[in-house]
């Protein structure tokens, strides 16, 4: 049986691939303008619009790496201002 809720939360060991299916269905998602996470039969579905507030944070402690990606928006679109300093990421190649 399926359910609804407010929060979810998921954690698991993926492979690069899995990671890159993840984040194309993300884009695809706010391309779209709707989210549906689900696992267990828990669901969630966000419909991001109006400004959305980046906060993206890299960091490496000796062998551990730690990428984090967090967005955050109101349902009111325009209710927060956009950050003045842009944000650069970009590929490159591994060595």
């Amino acid at each position: 049986m399926s359910s609804t809720t407010n929060r979810f939360r998921h954690e698991s060991l993926q492979d690069c691939q899995s990671i890159i299916n993840y984040l194309t269905a993300l884009k695809d998602g706010f391309e779209s303008g709707a989210l549906l996470f689900s696992t267990d039969g828990r669901n969630l579905v966000l419909k991001p619009e109006g400004l959305i507030n980046l906060h993206v944070e890299a960091k490496r402690k000796g062998e551990e790496i730690k990428l984090s990606l967090k967005m955050r928006w109101n349902e009111k679109k325009g209710s927060e201002d956009p950050e003045d300093q842009p944000l650069l990421i970009e590929p490159i190649k591994a060595s």
